[in-house]
């Protein structure tokens, strides 16, 4: 499972977390059938949202949880 951590979109999610970007809710959106993930930078109030598919979604959930 730690070989995933070096996936393309847990890259993507560490650099967006270098930045100063934290979880705050992710989810699968049942009407496309994505992972969906927002972010929220709060020192500048600004948010993203970045969505993937449900077994990059395991992936991208478990590197999130590990982090709490």
């Amino acid at each position: 499972m730690h070989g995933d951590f070096d996936s393309p979109i847990v890259k993507n999610f560490k650099d967006l977390y270098d930045e100063g970007y934290r979880c705050i809710l992710y989810e699968v959106d049942n009407n496309d059938n994505q992972f969906t993930v927002h972010l929220k930078n709060f020192q500048s109030e600004d948010t993203k949202t970045f969505k993937c598919n449900p077994d990059e979604g395991v992936v991208l959930q478990n590197y999130i949880d590990r982090l709490s």
